[in-house]
């Protein structure tokens, strides 16, 4: 673990902080279209699938230069392939996000009928909104009253990571089949040198 965590901490430093920056992002957006009168739950829910969108860009670039990184490591015979780096670098970076889930799940039963339960229910879910800003509008549309969708989109990032490091350790981008690519130019052939007498 500490030879992970010697390798692997400032990448989880960097998804931690693009994660911050996301769910800043994500409150902006998500409260500027819910202060829209008219659509404001279709505006909430777009914003918020935008704010997710972006953050989920953010986990596959970093992952994708970390795989790409490692795999020029590997090909010097500095390093063995790890496959599944991507996958224990995002179930790192997202303890934070199933702490905070846990204690939703964990309190939720009990709040009609403790006190502590309905504090803890009341702290969790606004950690939750404050540190997973980005998918608040989705959380509000689809399931505001279900404990369960904050452990629910916590996978998404941790499969976008995964499929990331993968991608970027073969050398291989998501969008590559996008890519505009220049026309092959056929071969020039060289002139024909006039004959000497």
């Amino acid at each position: 673990m500490k030879e992970f965590w010697s390798e692997n901490s400032k990448i989880v430093s960097k998804l931690l902080l693009n994660q911050f920056g996301a769910t800043f992002l994500g409150l902006m957006v998500v409260a500027a279209a819910s202060a829209a009168q008219s659509q404001k739950a279709w505006l909430m829910l777009f914003s918020s699938c935008f704010a997710a969108m972006f953050y989920l860009f953010l986990v596959y670039a970093v992952l994708w230069e970390r795989g790409g990184h490692d795999r020029i490591k590997v090909d010097g015979g500095r390093a063995v392939p790890k496959p599944w780096s991507g996958l224990w670098i995002s179930l790192v970076a997202n303890i934070p996000n199933f702490i905070l889930a846990i204690l939703v799940l964990i309190s939720n039963p009990f709040k009609t009928t403790y006190e502590w339960a309905v504090s803890m229910n009341v702290i969790g879910r606004a950690l939750c909104l404050l540190w997973e800003g980005m998918y608040a509008g989705i959380v509000s549309y689809f399931a505001p009253h279900n404990p369960l969708i904050h452990l629910l989109y916590i996978f998404p990032g941790i499969f976008v990571g995964t499929l990331a490091y993968l991608l970027g350790f073969k050398n291989m981008r998501l969008l590559s089949i996008f890519e505009l690519k220049p026309p092959q130019s056929q071969p020039v052939k060289p002139a024909n040198k006039p004959k000497q007498k």
